[in-house]
């Protein structure tokens, strides 16, 4: 039997914790949060232990769930690998670069295993629209759009309203089209974002452009400002074919290919898991556990991930052009 520990015991923290209690041979038995009548809550719906300090929470446990807001995690995530523990981290890494190389060394120094919440790379309609791509069915790809709309998350005074915290919607939504793209399409060379919150704290909504090594061009919308249900969106066009999906539509993906005589014929990919992508997400993470290979989304795939999202926002922050190769921390 895995025992594992929730560190923080939100949304996404109880949403993980559930998924995890599902799977056969895995048990949450410790639940800590900085409120404690959250962590009594969860640890009452979860069949678990409720611990005031972090320090117990890792005591006799296997894995960590670290799920608490964004700027703590560099330290419970350390704080687990150096103990021992396996990682299972929500996105994003870290508030920072530095606190996200604090971890890719903690757990290249403890040899555990660690994997971050980027659960794109689990939903069909993107591990499809990937595998299509990367088989050359659209030719060679080169014009992006993404689009992830949301309302802004929390009540008045939640962290996620204040920048320095939350990083705004690019760093903690935007970023699961940034890792997707990086999976998908490989290194990026250049970023140009342009955004609100800094200047209208109860909205977010931002804009970026992305280049990458291999010539593809993406453009990367994320907001935080409308008042309907969640929808997601993107868009590949390659050489010979394009690629759509629309999460309000009934067939969530569509590739077009260029045929010889009929021009562009259409073959709908339809979204019907049997299992949510986090529940998989979770399944992966515990099979590369227990079998001591290399997890589906790597800590480096999340630093990754985190270096191109504070590359647009320091992009946003000051009007210019980023890089890579250079500093792109937004702090």
């Amino acid at each position: 039997m895995l025992s594992i520990a929730l560190v923080g015991a939100g949304t996404m923290g109880r949403m993980h914790a559930g998924n995890f209690n599902q799977i056969d041979g895995c048990r949450v038995t410790k639940v800590h949060d900085a409120l404690e009548q959250a962590a009594r809550t969860a640890a009452a719906d979860l069949g678990a232990e409720a611990v005031s300090d972090p320090e117990s929470a890792l005591a006799d446990v296997d894995i960590v769930i670290v799920a608490c807001p964004t700027p703590a995690h560099a330290d419970y995530c350390c704080m687990a690998a150096q103990a021992g523990k396996h990682v299972f981290c929500e996105k994003p890494l870290a508030r920072t670069l530095e606190q996200g190389e604090r971890i890719v060394k903690a757990v290249d120094e403890a040899g555990v295993s660690m994997v971050v919440g980027h659960v794109l790379r689990f939903f069909p309609e993107y591990a499809a629209a990937t595998a299509e791509i990367q088989s050359g069915a659209i030719g060679k790809a080169g014009m992006v759009r993404t689009s992830r709309i949301n309302t802004l998350p929390g009540g008045p005074g939640s962290w996620f309203r204040d920048y320095e915290l939350s990083g705004g919607v690019t760093l903690d939504m935007v970023i699961h089209d940034f890792d997707w793209l990086l999976w998908t399409f490989g290194k990026a060379t250049t970023v140009y974002s342009r955004s609100l919150h800094r200047h209208m704290p109860d909205l977010d909504y931002s804009l970026t452009s992305v280049r990458f090594a291999e010539g593809a061009i993406a453009h990367v919308e994320g907001s935080w400002a409308d008042v309907g249900a969640f929808r997601t969106s993107f868009e590949i066009a390659g050489s010979n074919g394009l690629i759509e999906h629309n999460s309000t539509e009934n067939a969530t993906l569509v590739v077009q290919r260029r045929g010889s005589q009929d021009g562009l014929a259409a073959t709908q990919v339809p979204s019907s898991p049997s299992k949510s992508p986090y529940l998989l997400e979770a399944e992966a993470f515990i099979e590369a556990v227990t079998n001591s290979t290399e997890p589906p989304v790597t800590v480096r795939d999340a630093f990754a991930a985190l270096e191109l999202a504070l590359a647009a926002c320091r992009s946003a922050e000051t009007g210019e052009i980023v890089r890579f190769g250079g500093d792109a921390d937004a702090g």
